[in-house]
């Protein structure tokens, strides 16, 4: 009976061991699309000037959601804002993509490929299938009428250089500039500011 009881303690534990870690505790910035819809952004910045304040930044983000949610509702939160030996980063809650897109100012799409073509994006460009084995010289890519041939398929569509992560496993993205950091994660390192980055596509189940 002891033994029972100290095996289930131990299994209880690590539950909440485990459980004290999330998936957004990460140290790259990323935006995670949920499977309710929602979207978190974590941000992630070196505050290596001097003329840089933590106090001053943490009270201009929460200036700029308070106007936003002011105009918009109550679709955007800063959950939270830490900063320790000069590294900040700010973690945001958004009801939808759109409410993401229009408070950042940065293009994103989710939805499946057929309403991403009724709203006007194209698919015009290489794709990698992510199934392929690289290592062993079998990497493929795929033209776009491949890449929509299923219409169940699901995508991610983004314009800004970050990681994405989506709620299930990745087909297909965009050859250019990505790269796939595991099943259901991208990083995208194009150059230049995200007005100026590529629309990146990140095709999945």
């Amino acid at each position: 009976m002891k033994k029972i009881i100290f095996t289930c303690m131990m299994v209880l534990c690590m539950g909440l061991l485990s459980g004290c870690s999330h998936k957004t505790d990460v140290d790259v910035s990323t935006v995670f699309i949920e499977k309710s819809g929602s979207v978190i952004s974590v941000d992630t910045d070196v505050l290596d000037k001097d003329y840089y304040s933590a106090e001053e930044l943490e009270s201009y983000i929460k200036e700029q959601v308070e106007d936003f949610t002011a105009a918009n509702g109550e679709t955007v939160e800063m959950t939270s804002f830490d900063v320790e030996d000069n590294w900040a980063r700010l973690k945001l809650e958004y009801d939808s993509y759109e409410d993401y897109a229009e408070f950042n100012g940065i293009e994103l799409f989710v939805g499946t490929v057929v309403t991403a073509q009724a709203e006007g994006y194209d698919f015009d460009t290489e794709f990698y299938d992510v199934s392929a084995d690289e290592e062993e010289g079998n990497a493929k890519t795929l033209s776009k009428d491949e890449v929509l041939a299923d219409d169940d398929s699901k995508v991610a569509i983004i314009r800004a250089n970050v990681n994405v992560q989506v709620p299930g496993t990745i087909l297909y993205v965009s050859a250019s500039n990505v790269k796939t950091e595991s099943k259901d994660t991208v990083s995208i390192t194009g150059e230049g500011a995200n007005e100026e980055a590529e629309l990146t596509y990140i095709i999945y189940k």
